[in-house]
């Protein structure tokens, strides 16, 4: 006879797969939950520089890059880098310079932050007649990405992801969660000014509190669409007095989770954040903060106490540890019980952000996810509670921006305004002025639906933009748009025609039935079999629990600030 406790564990699997066969015959796709796995700050050319196999499959990849007039060698570093090469939309400007690709070595390195020794191998740059260390111009060493090339090979990986904005993480994540960084809707004044960078703060907070939680003198600067320079822009009227002021961080307009909401019943959801439970911690990384009607800060503060005390912020937003106890890969406590729709955020002890030596653990952190999607543990051994993921489930792994290093792809020039219609560039008349797009970023396809070690836009060079193969942030909300639609319509967009959000400018997708972005990388008349991502560094173990975490990675709970350089002040 079945214990009080398996037998709960049994309803809970068997409700989650009558769930499953009822809305299978509902939806546009033959799946039932995305995950999208967002890990940080590296262009493609960057993190898969060393991937033989995916350059002899169509990865377009350059050796050397221009710095000025020189050209520059790559180097291979460790993943975890001593140094943090700002990634600023200033910096942006820098090294993408008018559109001759070739001033990433006048950007802020952030070497010094290495010591001698660290500083061995790293290759050298004439800037302003004086040899300096450009760590810009690194790829990662193969041997720790041996499980990133392994989903590169048994699902799909993107030639041409972009960023879809030009600048570092927090407005990178609002792209994400809503599909633009513009503070309001349209059309009030300001709407069009994009949130171009990392805050900056007042001198008395030392723990740097974003969004809706930031403390009062806090803004991030904003794009004016008419001259490209960087204001503090938009004065939100709805928080509390203190913080109406212009640029503070707390925005008023739809997200992703408004088109979730729109079917009865609603598409259910997670942002699963770094940080300890409750995550409302005013955290860069956590897009639902910055958003009024999610968060509903408690006040105005200076002190950093103000708490999200919404509803629905209590009950989606989650800490980043509970998507394996919801994957059912946590034996103390194994549910079944990941939402349709996912967010996943690391924790920097397992960011692939650089910066900080010794944090190494993103490799093993995305290859815990996948291998528990497919009911197994990183050590290969299978899980106690398995929920059947893998026959329904989409994994979008994607870096949030391209962390200041180098790639050869002019993102600008082929997504220009002329090349079709809601396609817009900097400094196009169109969508997203002054601020789109960015650089190559990778984008890891994952499936049993998707197609095995499968390149979009494989051996094609220079790209031919608006096409399949360019995909952007917006491919992401679309693809889960029409993924939940069903009778081949999509849920609706999160914008309107007159409002420059992302997922108008994804331009990838088909016509009839594969209007949606993304299809190049599926069959969904094939299902592949689940393959063990193996190699990890980390067990899946390390990812269980706090305490789990601080066995594996000493500087849990509290992540590393490695943006400091863009645009923080203290």
């Amino acid at each position: 006879m079945k214990s009080p406790a398996s037998l709960i564990v049994t309803l809970l699997i068997l409700a989650s797969l009558t769930a499953t066969l009822a809305l299978a015959q509902t939806y546009n796709l033959p799946i039932q939950h995305v995950i999208v796995v967002v890990q940080e700050n590296r262009t493609s050319t960057n993190l898969f520089g060393q991937d033989t196999a995916l350059v002899a499959n169509g990865f377009h990849l350059v050796t050397s890059g221009a710095c000025g007039t020189q050209t520059i060698s790559f180097a291979p570093y460790q993943l975890d880098a001593c140094f943090d090469a700002s990634h600023a939309h200033t910096a942006w400007e820098t090294a993408y310079d008018t559109g001759k690709m070739d001033g990433f070595c006048q950007i802020p390195s952030g070497v010094s932050g290495c010591n001698a020794q660290q500083q061995q191998g790293i290759p050298s740059c004439l800037v302003n007649g004086v040899a300096t260390p450009c760590p810009q111009y690194t790829t990662v060493n193969a041997s720790q990405l041996g499980t990133y090339y392994q989903l590169a090979q048994s699902g799909g990986f993107a030639n041409y992801m972009f960023q879809t904005n030009q600048g570092p993480s927090f407005p990178a994540h609002q792209f994400l969660f809503s599909g633009t960084s513009e503070p309001i809707a349209p059309t009030t004044t300001d709407y069009r000014f994009f949130v171009a960078e990392n805050a900056t703060f007042p001198k008395t907070d030392k723990d740097k509190h974003y969004g809706c939680l930031a403390d009062v003198g806090t803004y991030m600067n904003q794009v004016n669409p008419t001259t490209g320079a960087e204001v503090k822009g938009y004065k939100p009227t709805y928080v509390a007095a203190a913080d109406q002021t212009a640029g503070y961080p707390c925005y008023e307009h739809r997200t992703m989770v408004d088109v979730l909401n729109s079917t009865t019943p609603n598409i259910s959801w997670k942002y699963y954040s770094p940080g300890q439970n409750p995550p409302s911690d005013g955290s860069l990384w956590n897009a639902p903060n910055a958003i009024f009607d999610i968060c509903v800060p408690s006040g105005s503060t200076t002190d950093g106490t103000s708490t999200c005390t919404g509803s629905v912020y209590a009950t989606n937003v989650v800490n980043d540890l509970q998507l394996f106890t919801d994957l059912g890969a946590n034996p103390g406590q194994p549910q079944c019980a990941l939402p349709q729709v996912s967010w996943v955020i690391p924790d920097g002890n397992w960011s692939d952000h650089p910066g900080t030596v010794g944090h190494d653990g993103g490799p093993s952190w995305v290859a815990a996810i996948v291998n528990a999607v497919g009911g197994y543990n990183n050590d290969g051994s299978a899980l106690t509670t398995s929920c059947g993921y893998w026959a329904n489930t989409v994994i979008l792994t994607t870096w949030d921006d391209w962390g200041g290093y180098y790639d050869d792809i002019n993102s600008v020039a082929i997504m220009s305004a002329a090349n079709g219609p809601g396609v817009g560039g900097y400094p196009g008349t169109k969508n997203g002025t002054y601020y789109v797009y960015g650089y190559r970023v990778p984008l890891l396809v994952t499936s049993t639906f998707a197609k095995p070690n499968y390149v979009s836009g494989a051996n094609v060079y220079p790209p031919v933009c608006p096409n399949s193969y360019c995909h952007d942030f917006g491919s992401i909300l679309n693809f889960v748009e029409y993924a939940f639609g069903s009778g081949g319509t999509s849920l609706g967009e999160i914008g309107y025609s007159n409002w420059h959000y992302a997922d108008h400018y994804a331009q990838d997708r088909g016509k009839a039935p594969n209007n949606y972005s993304l299809y190049d990388f599926f069959n969904f008349k094939t299902k592949s079999p689940f393959t063990m991502i193996t190699g990890a560094k980390y067990d899946t173990s390390c990812f269980l629990s706090p305490t789990a975490a601080l066995g594996c990675f000493p500087g849990y709970p509290k992540p590393p600030d490695n943006d400091a350089e863009d645009g923080d002040v203290n």
